[in-house]
């Protein structure tokens, strides 16, 4: 039954093969333009090589009639010069890639699948590659046909030594299947790891799947040792990444948050912080694990808003900067117009005008000012000088500066009340019969702190007035 069934086959395939010889035939006596016969004339080259065998004694006639076929096409197109030279450069280039794919199988550690390989380009080469250049058909004949005899003694040496290449193959199937097992039992916890992994184990599959057969008693073992290792693998890499795309979800949502913190900010406050804002932009770039295409996307709307923020306040800068210049010019002014014609009376009408102009960051025109009227207070001898120069520091100095000034009269004043407490009690220690120079002495130097004390104490009065 099953040999009537190929016979059958058999003369099916013949009678198709006659049937595409006619139709190469009638291809000539088409109507049709040259670039569509051509078009017809290599599907049916395709065709030719995908059916099957014919009958053994019709098989050299048939294909010498197919190829006289095909020569006689190719004579009648290549009647066109420049049609000819462009297609036998096309037909070089596909030999050329043949005699690469052939290279590869070459290489293949499955002797007997490198063989049943070669016989298909073989086909290829011979029944639907066109003819090129006499000088390029030697070379590339050269090439192909040494790469088909290297293969043809690969399978023979493979076939005399199969118990030895059965061992060879057996034991490096061992050690992949060892290799897959090792990435298993160590899983990275990281995207890019992760690819690298799956990489990594792709070439494994290739390799497994390229090294040549193993008896058939070993077969089905490693087979399935082989396939539990690649269940288990695409099991846990399903896992990972199910799990990561929640992950891609949820800081995808984060992001969107840290935007929209953003523009709250701006939205909330016209003077920007530009110190905040760079926080939030640290705290946008801390968010991993979202896709390339949607990070970019976020980062983009991020960082226009953000930029958009950063000329704000650069702009604030410039003009607050303009401003500064004005009241320092302004400072200046008041200064050289009270000292050029100096006046005590002027000094409070100044000092009003001086702060209503504003703060500015630099204290050089204020201090300026202050050695100014108490270089003019001094020339003029008028008393109690240090209290007018303490009071106007009190009113034009900055805050800081004030409490600075405070902290040292403070300071001073404790150093004056530990020097009278020292003195009042060294005499207790001191003799009634005592010289009284001595007594006398200490007795002034108490009386002299004292003195002291009260004036600081005025002077932190004096300069807290402000």
């Amino acid at each position: 039954m099953k040999r009537g069934k190929q016979n059958s086959d058999l003369k099916k395939n013949h009678e198709l093969k006659i049937n595409l010889i006619k139709e190469i035939k009638s291809l000539l006596d088409s109507s049709s333009d040259n670039d569509t016969k051509y078009g017809n004339f290599l599907e049916l080259r395709k065709k030719w090589i995908n059916i099957g065998k014919v009958p053994g004694h019709l098989a050299f006639g048939l294909n010498n009639s197919y190829s006289h076929q095909v020569k006689v096409f190719y004579d009648y197109l290549y009647l066109d010069k420049e049609f000819k030279n462009k297609d036998q450069a096309n037909n070089k280039k596909i030999k050329e890639q043949l005699i690469l794919d052939a290279s590869k199988i070459e290489k293949f550690a499955d002797k007997l699948k490198a063989y049943r390989e070669l016989l298909f380009l073989i086909r290829k080469w011979n029944y639907q590659v066109g003819p090129v250049k006499s000088d390029d058909e030697k070379k590339l004949e050269l090439k192909f046909d040494t790469i088909i005899k290297n293969i043809k003694n690969q399978k023979k040496y493979y076939l005399n030594n199969r118990d030895k290449f059965d061992k060879e193959n057996l034991e490096n199937k061992k050690k992949l299947i060892k290799r897959f097992r090792d990435y298993l039992e160590n899983l990275p916890n990281e995207k890019n790891k992760w690819i690298k992994m799956v990489d990594e184990i792709s070439k494994i599959k290739d390799e497994f799947i390229n090294i040549g057969p193993i008896k058939l008693s070993e077969n089905d073992k490693i087979w399935g040792e082989f396939k539990a290792l690649n269940r288990k693998f695409i099991k846990e890499k399903n896992l990972y990444f199910k799990k990561l795309k929640k992950n891609y979800s949820f800081n995808i949502e984060k992001q969107l948050k840290i935007i929209n913190k953003l523009k709250s900010y701006i939205n909330e406050n016209v003077k920007i912080n530009k110190k905040i804002i760079t926080e939030i932009r640290n705290d946008f770039k801390t968010v991993k694990d979202v896709p390339f295409k949607k990070n970019k996307e976020n980062w983009l709307i991020f960082n226009e808003i953000y930029n958009s923020c950063i000329n704000k306040v650069n702009s604030s800068k410039f003009k607050d900067l303009e401003i500064q210049r004005d009241i320092i010019k302004k400072q200046k002014e008041l200064k050289e117009e009270l000292l050029l014609n100096f006046d005590v009376e002027k000094i409070d009408s100044t000092l009003d005008k001086w702060l209503n102009l504003g703060k500015t960051k630099s204290i050089k025109e204020t201090n300026e000012l202050i050695a100014g009227i108490e270089e003019k207070i001094k020339s003029i001898g008028l008393k109690n000088r240090d209290n007018i120069i303490l009071e106007i520091k009190s009113k034009i100095l900055d805050e800081n500066i004030i409490n600075s000034e405070k902290i040292k009269l403070k300071k001073k004043i404790e150093d004056y009340e530990k020097q009278i407490s020292q003195l009042e009690n060294n005499l207790n220690f001191i003799k009634g019969n005592s010289e009284s120079g001595i007594l006398s002495n200490v007795h002034s130097n108490i009386e002299n702190y004292k003195s002291q004390i009260k004036k600081l104490q005025k002077n932190l009065k004096l300069i807290s007035k402000g």
